[in-house]
C-alpha cells in the first residue's frame, strides 16, 4: 500500500497519531518521512510500521499478528535482496538509514573471506556508523561473538552510546585503572577481558609500558607480559581501532604500534578507522598497511595504490551523496579575515608580545640544553595567545600549579616520554603532558606570574578583538538573511 502526501496514520511502534511529509523510494524499498505532533519529531518509516487510523484500532489487539506481519515483510524484503545478491542483514537490523556510500562501504567490506580494512572516509561521513553496520552484520552472520573497540581516550563513552542507540548493542567499558582489580575479581573466569564478550577501551590504558618513574625494567617487562598477554589470550573475533594513525608510529618500536600489531595477530578480523591515515607520513602508513596483512605489505615498496584500493575504503565529502543522489554536503569556501587591534587593545598587544618574549626565550634555552619537550610548550604557548586571552590565561594557571609544585619538591618531575611520543598524542593530551613534564626555567615562576596578571587585565577590560569581529560578522550575516537586497 502506498500512502499519500498529507495523510494521517498510526505508527505503530509506538501507536502515535502521524502525518506523512515525503517519500522516498531508495534502495527499492519505500519509506517515509512522518511527522508525530506529540513528539514534536520527525521519524523516517517504512510500510509495516504504517497503518490507517481506522485499522489502527483493530490492530492494537493484535499485538503477536502485528509483530509477526513486521517480521515477514522485513524478511521478505531481505529475500528479494538476496536473490540480487545484496543479502545485507544489518541495515534493517539497526535504528538508523544508512547513506550510500555507507552501503557501498559495508558491501566492500564483506567482500572478502575476512575483514582487515582501513575505513578512511573524510570527517563527518561516518566511520563510526560504517564499523557499527560492519559488526553487527558479522554477528548476524555468526562470524563475530567477541568484539574489542579499542579508542582514544575520552571517546569511550560516545562509543558506547552510538553502539547502543544505532545498533541495540551493549560493550562493557574497561578502564586502565580497574584492569588489575577486574583480573584478580574474574580470576576464575580467565581475568577481566575473558567476562565480557564486548569490550571499550581507550588505547593508552592498554598499550605497552616504555617507562615509568620508580619501576625498573624487570618491573615494567613483567607487567607488559602480564597486562598484553592477558589481552591477547583472551580471543578476539573482530577489533576495531579507531584514530588508527596513532598506531603507525615513528618506528616500529613505539608502544602503540606494538599494541596494534599483537592485537591483528591473534583476531582474524580487523577494522582500523582514521580519516587521516597518511599524514604525510609514508613510513607510518605503510605501518599501518602492515597490520592489516603483513604479507601484502611486507616493504615500504609494497605500497603500491593499485595494492592499497584492495584494503581502503574512503569516500571524501565532495562526492558524498544523500538517499536522492543529490550532495550531501554543500560547496564551502574559505577565506582569511584580517583583525586589526585598535588603540582599545594595547594591553592585549602587551600580552601578546610578552608572551612571544617568553617564548622566544624558553626555545632558544631548549635548543641549546636539548630538550624538545620544552620547545613544543614553548610552541604551544605562542599558539595559545594567539587563540584568546582565556586560553593562554588557563594554561598559565596550570603551568604556575606545576612550577610552585616543583619549587616544593626541589626537583623536576622529569619527562617521561620521548618526542615520537609525544608526537602521537591529541592537542589535550600534548598540553596536559607538556605543562606538567616540563621543567622550570631560571626565575620562571616571576615571569608566569606576571604574565597571567596581564592575561587577567586584558579579560577584565574588554573581549578578544576577535570575538568582537566574529559576532559583527555573523549579525551582517543575518541581516542579509532576512534582507538580500
Amino acid at each position: 500500500m502506498k500512502y499519500q502526501i498529507g495523510q494521517w496514520l498510526t505508527y505503530q511502534p509506538d501507536s502515535s497519531e502521524c502525518q506523512i511529509v515525503e517519500a522516498s523510494d531508495f534502495w527499492e524499498m519505500l519509506h517515509y518521512q512522518v511527522w508525530m505532533p506529540s513528539k514534536q519529531s520527525m521519524v523516517v518509516a517504512d510500510e509495516s510500521q504504517l497503518v490507517p487510523l481506522d485499522q489502527a484500532q483493530k490492530l492494537e489487539k493484535e499485538p503477536d499478528r502485528l509483530l509477526y506481519l513486521a517480521s515477514a515483510t522485513k524478511l521478505a524484503q531481505i529475500l528479494e535482496q538476496a536473490t540480487k545478491g545484496e543479502e545485507l542483514l544489518s541495515p534493517i537490523q539497526s535504528n538508523l538509514v544508512p547513506l550510500p556510500h555507507q552501503i557501498a562501504a559495508l558491501r566492500k567490506v564483506l567482500s572478502t573471506p575476512v575483514t582487515r580494512f582501513l575505513l578512511a572516509d573524510e570527517v563527518g561521513l561516518g566511520k563510526t556508523i560504517e564499523a557499527g553496520m560492519v559488526m553487527k552484520e558479522l554477528k548476524l552472520r555468526g562470524v563475530a561473538k567477541r568484539i574489542l573497540v579499542v579508542v582514544p581516550k575520552g571517546l569511550a563513552t560516545q562509543w558506547d552510546a552510538e553502539m547502543r542507540h544505532h545498533f541495540n548493542e551493549q560493550f562493557q567499558i574497561v578502564n586502565g585503572e580497574d584492569i588489575s582489580s577486574l583480573d584478580r575479581l574474574f580470576a576464575s573466569d580467565g581475568g577481566a577481558w575473558k567476562v565480557f564478550d564486548q569490550v571499550l577501551v581507550s588505547l593508552d590504558s592498554i598499550k605497552p609500558l616504555v617507562r615509568r618513574r620508580g619501576w625498573s625494567k624487570e618491573r615494567i617487562d613483567e607487567y607488559n607480559r602480564t597486562r598484553l598477554g592477558n589481552l591477547l589470550k583472551a580471543t578476539w573475533d573482530l577489533v576495531i581501532i579507531d584514530e588508527a594513525h596513532r598506531i603507525g608510529g615513528s618506528t616500529e618500536q613505539v608502544a602503540r604500534h606494538k599494541l596494534g600489531k599483537a592485537l591483528a595477530e591473534v583476531a582474524p578480523n580487523i577494522l582500523l578507522l582514521s580519516a587521516t591515515p597518511h599524514q604525510g607520513k609514508s613510513d607510518a602508513f605503510f605501518r599501518l598497511l602492515n597490520i592489516l596483512d603483513s604479507h601484502a605489505f611486507p616493504e615500504l615498496n609494497a605500497v603500491t595504490k593499485e595494492r592499497v584500493q584492495q584494503y581502503l575504503v574512503r569516500t571524501e565529502k565532495r562526492h558524498a551523496l544523500n538517499d536522492k543522489g543529490l550532495p550531501l554536503f554543500q560547496p564551502r569556501t574559505t577565506r582569511l579575515h584580517p583583525v586589526s587591534w585598535g588603540v582599545e587593545y594595547d594591553r592585549h598587544r602587551e600580552l601578546y608580545e610578552a608572551v612571544s618574549s617568553y617564548v622566544r626565550f624558553g626555545y632558544n634555552k631548549a635548543l641549546k640544553n636539548k630538550k624538545p619537550h620544552v620547545g613544543f610548550l614553548m610552541v604551544l604557548l605562542q599558539r595559545l595567545v594567539t587563540s584568546s586571552t582565556l586560553a593562554i590565561k588557563t594554561t598559565l594557571e596550570r603551568r604556575l600549579e606545576v612550577l610552585k609544585k616543583i619549587q616544593e619538591e626541589e626537583q623536576d618531575a622529569g619527562f617521561l616520554y620521548d618526542v615520537e611520543e609525544l608526537e602521537e598524542l591529541d592537542g589535550e593530551q600534548q598540553q596536559e603532558v607538556l605543562i606538567e613534564s616540563s621543567g622550570a626555567m631560571f626565575n620562571e615562576i616571576t615571569t608566569v606570574e606576571s604574565l597571567l596578571e596581564l592575561a587577567t587585565r586584558c579579560l577584565h577590560e574588554r573581549e578578544d578583538a576577535k570575538v568582537v569581529e566574529l559576532r559583527n560578522m555573523i549579525a551582517q550575516l543575518e541581516r542579509q538573511e532576512h534582507d538580500p537586497s
